[in-house]
């Protein structure tokens, strides 16, 4: 279910100084130019991917630069074990650096269901974690130290998955990267109703979403993050009650953004986008997103306006079960005004994906990818582009700053 909802990166180090070129945008003239920079980036300076390759998926990375963008080709540090990566129907679907830049969680999933491996960036090993279990990840929680994700566990894999210490009933879990050690949080349901989880960003409370089944709605929750002081704050309801998911609190941790999307067998159906406060009051409704495909949700810096992906064709049934018929945009919605408009699209890159927005430090630009759909054998070629974000423009202009990265499954 965790798959249609939220359905947005390694044993190889480059040696040396490193000579490349990028786009960068001046500053002063808020134009791109091109610049040549030479230097050797740390940990924390690299954009990881999921590539693929006829042996199955192999993670790699590339020097990031100022605005996000890669500056390199991508450098293979390691495989996936066990032939993940050989069928088609094996697939990422998110990928995230931990606070600390110690650890990169990795949510995949294949026909046996979905699993998590997380990459260890000082000593490049890569392994489930936690073990014996599948589940899947849904967020770091917050803090320039932490290491530590909130993780749904759905099955056991073996006897050693103790669930909660006294038998298989777990919650929410915490889940530490360093040694795949947990603590389970009880959410007052089984975590096969639990649908999505954020954390808050000084990291004292968790909003969470639960459902009984599908066509029946969702309920979503408020709690302290031991679990503590449980609180309800909404249904939804409704002939065909959608489901409330992708929660993202602003950074200053005053409002919380979610999505509303089709309680339905179709996977990719639209959803809404909808604000509330940070107690969940204020419910307002602020734009049409893109549903299913993963999405997530990026706040401006000041916590003003929010960027996320609009879907462009929602006359076109067949997108709603097959996401190669997808055609998507990047839009951004103020949060005071309620007005939202489209800031990239195909018209300006002529791909028909554009997703994956990302701020710019001083919230002017978005940086973004657009591709075609991802090859099953062959992976797929985003390219990177920044558009500005500022406010409603007659003629968006999105600019290329990356040419075509091959064979690229998922970014993160």
């Amino acid at each position: 279910m965790r798959r249609a909802l939220v359905m947005a990166l390694l044993p190889l180090v480059l040696i040396g100084l490193m000579t490349v070129f990028y786009v960068q945008r001046d500053p002063m003239s808020g134009s791109y130019v091109q610049k040549r920079i030479s230097r050797n980036p740390p940990n924390n300076l690299y954009v990881y991917y999921v590539l693929k390759q006829a042996d199955g998926f192999v993670l790699a990375r590339a020097p990031r630069g100022s605005d996000g963008q890669p500056v390199d080709v991508p450098r293979p540090l390691t495989h996936f074990t066990d032939g993940f990566g050989l069928t088609e129907s094996d697939n990422i679907l998110s990928m995230q650096l931990s606070p600390d830049r110690r650890y990169l969680a990795i949510d995949g999933t294949r026909d046996h269901g979905e699993q998590v491996w997380v990459y260890d960036i000082r000593l490049g090993t890569l392994g489930p974690t936690p073990p014996n279990v599948i589940g899947n990840f849904l967020n770091w929680l917050p803090g320039s130290s932490s290491h530590t994700f909130l993780y749904r566990p759905m099955f056991p894999m073996n006897p050693l998955a103790s669930g909660d210490g006294n038998g298989w009933n777990p919650g929410l879990w915490e889940v530490n990267a360093a040694t795949g050690g947990y603590k389970n949080i009880d959410t007052g349901v089984p975590s096969a109703f639990l649908l999505d989880a954020a954390p808050s960003p000084d990291g004292t409370r968790i909003v969470y979403a639960t459902t009984p089944g599908l066509g029946m709605g969702s309920d979503t929750w408020l709690m302290n993050s031991d679990g503590s002081n449980r609180t309800h704050l909404f249904s939804t309801s409704g002939d065909t009650p959608p489901i409330a998911g992708v929660f993202a609190w602003s950074p200053d941790g005053r409002m919380i953004a979610y999505e509303r999307l089709a309680d339905s067998p179709a996977a990719f159906l639209p959803a809404n986008l909808w604000i509330m406060d940070s107690n969940g009051e204020q419910q307002r409704y602020l734009a049409d997103a893109d549903g299913g495909h993963g999405y997530t949700l990026a706040w401006s810096p000041d916590s003003k306006r929010i960027a996320f992906v609009k879907r462009m064709n929602v006359g076109d049934h067949r997108a709603d079960t097959n996401n190669q018929r997808l055609q998507c945009a990047i839009a951004v919605a103020d949060v005071a005004t309620g007005q939202s408009w489209v800031a990239a699209s195909s018209a300006q890159t002529s791909m028909p994906i554009n997703a994956s927005p990302s701020w710019s430090v001083d919230g002017k630009h978005i940086v973004f990818t657009a591709s075609n759909p991802i090859n099953r054998v062959l992976g797929g070629s985003p390219r990177y582009w920044s558009t500005g974000a500022t406010r409603p423009q007659a003629r968006p202009s999105a600019i290329s700053i990356t040419p075509p990265v091959t064979h690229v499954v998922a970014t993160g």
